[in-house]
This record gives C-alpha cells, structure tokens and sequence, in this order.
C-alpha cells in the first residue's frame, strides 16, 4: 500500500510497504480521511533531531472497516467508521479506572504504531465508531483528535458551564472546535490568536469576542465586567501563553493546558490556594470524548472548521503550509479519492 512516511532527517517520503493484517481482535480500515494535526510537525522535528524512529504518522482517521479479526464483534466490513488513535491495552491500572488516555501500556497510532497517512490502518475493534451517515470522511476525521481533545479540555476537565466565560488560546483545529463546544455548554468564549484569518475563523465558529494576545486582557475585561474568566483553554503552550491565562482567572477558575511545551513556567502555592484556581493539564482523550463529539457533529452542533483538502502525495506540501501558518483550522489528506 501506499504511505507516507517520516525518515530521519526530518523527510516526508511516499512509499510502498507490505499491507497490514488486524489480528484476531482488530479491524482492517481503509482510509478515506487523514486529518493533519500540529502534532505531526512535532513528530517531524524530533526526526530531524533523530530522536524518533521512521514512522507512519496520521492519529485523525475516518474510513470504512476493509477485514475483521477473527474474534470482532462491535462492527462490521463495510462500515464506516471514525477511528481514536489511543490504543489502550484494557488491563493497565488507568484502563481499570476508565481513564484509557493515560494508558501504561499500549500504543498510539501515529505515534508508535501505523497511522493513518496510509491507505489502511489496523486498528482494535473497541477503539472504532460508526461515521454518522450525514458526516463525510473529511469532517469525521479531525473528530478523533482536534474534537475529542476539545471535548475534554472544555468540559471533562474544565467543566465549561452556562453563563461561564471561557478564553480559547491557540485558534487553530483544537481551538475552533473548543470554541463551538464551549457555546455548546452556554459559556461565551473570548478567542486569543495572533492571526487576523485565524481570528476571523473563531468569531464564525461562535466567539463572541476575539483578540490579538496584546489586547486579550482588554477584551476579556470587557466581556468579564472587570469579574475575571471562569475557565481558560491553552493551545499553544509557551511560558507567555501561560502567564496571560493565569492573568485572566478569576476565584474558582480552570486554566487548562492541553498544548505542551518546553518552557518552564512558575507557579506558586498562593497560585493555586488563593480563590480556590486550578491548573490541570489535559493530555489526549477518551472513547467516552469521541463518541460525544461524534454525536454533536452528527447533531450539527460541531462542525470541524476543514479549509484544506489534499491528495496523500501533497503531504509534504500540507506540512509545509500548516508550519508556515498558512491554514486555518483543519487540513485533511485523502490517500483514495477525494471525494470517498
């Protein structure tokens, strides 16, 4: 099958290798949808630096189910299906306790396993969805990551409420679907994000406000009535990021990171004790988030902002363009046709 791979060197090469077989309890997926996550670039660079492996690479993926082990059970050949790329090893102390985004011991892919920038992907049988018929492929992909990684942020982790006033920073993929989310719950939403077009994006996807970083305390204080932000969302992670969402808290509130970052950041006990605010980190997601996001998009409550659509082969290409900050929201590669 065709793939694209990451070589040491930092190389996005297209090529042939041997078809995968799912085992006893995995399905065989062909896929139609590849989602394209910033993750992928960090991925890139730490085979530049030769700190990672070759890999196929490709965690947001939407197909239809090609084979099935023989002991599967939850779906069939021919469905169509959205796929989470945690694959946990159900047996682990996390897996016991529901929480299978921190998983001890099984794999990821895209990351240490066969992702979906390829033609198929093996994945297990209880880690697949069905695809909402009224969903194509390209708005199902990017719900298995940039979606269910917001649904967490926003309500798993940061309890957004109604009436609550939440700050998004970082309006890219994981953002614009934070931000529909968050409107989902009844919270306003303040949008952060040095791009005009990104900005632009955030208000279509229900903002009520969005700023440049320099002018964010501003607005929030605007729609805040001087009372502070309930629940702050952080995308991008950096030591500036961090210090403008603790700015913005108010007592009682949730600073939520979910990008990381290598920056070190200082944080006191009076930080953390005085008004009662909480920083938590939110790292992957859960089936129990996919399936949400995957009923509110079928609902037409999440719409996953896709503004890129592009053959396997331009995978270089995408890459290229999403670092240079050049797409907004989602890019999607298809490794068939475009319109599966």
């Amino acid at each position: 099958m065709r793939a694209v791979r990451f070589e040491t060197g930092g190389v996005v090469k297209i090529v042939q290798i041997p078809d995968p077989r799912p085992g006893p309890e995995e399905v065989l997926v062909q896929v139609h949808a590849a989602g394209v996550c910033r993750t992928d670039l960090h991925l890139l660079d730490q085979l530049k630096a030769s700190e990672r492996k070759p890999l196929v690479p490709g965690h947001e993926i939407a197909g239809r189910v090609s084979k099935i082990g023989a002991d599967v059970y939850a779906t069939n050949v021919g469905d169509r299906v959205v796929v989470h790329f945690e694959q946990p090893c159900g047996q682990c102390r996390q897996c016991r306790r529901m929480r299978t985004n921190l998983c001890e011991k099984g794999h990821s892919l895209g990351f240490d396993a066969p992702g979906g920038y390829a033609e198929f992907v093996v994945a297990k049988q209880n880690t697949v969805l069905p695809l909402p018929p009224n969903l194509d492929p390209a708005m199902g992909a990017p719900l298995g990551c940039s979606g269910a990684t917001a649904y967490r942020s926003v309500v798993a982790l940061g309890h957004a409420d109604e009436d609550d006033l939440v700050v998004v920073i970082g309006a890219g993929g994981v953002g614009l679907s934070a931000i529909q989310i968050a409107r989902v719950q009844g919270a306003r939403v303040l949008a952060v994000d040095p791009r005009e077009e990104a900005r632009k994006a955030a208000l279509d996807s229900g903002a009520q406000s969005a700023a440049p970083p320099q002018e964010a305390e501003s607005a929030a204080k605007d729609l805040a009535a001087n009372e502070g932000v309930d629940l702050v969302i952080d995308l991008v992670g950096t030591r500036a990021t961090f210090d403008l969402g603790r700015s913005l808290l108010r007592f009682g509130g949730r600073f939520v990171a979910v990008a990381p970052g290598k920056e070190s950041v200082s944080v006191t006990a009076n930080d953390l004790v005085e008004g009662g605010r909480a920083y938590l980190g939110s790292y992957s997601s859960t089936m129990a988030d996919l399936a949400r996001v995957i009923a509110l998009a079928e609902a037409g409550r999440l719409h996953p902002v896709v503004t890129r659509r592009a053959p396997l082969e331009d995978a270089a290409e995408v890459l290229g363009d999403l670092r240079a900050g050049k797409i907004v929201g989602r890019a999607v590669l298809f490794p068939g046709p475009m319109n599966p």
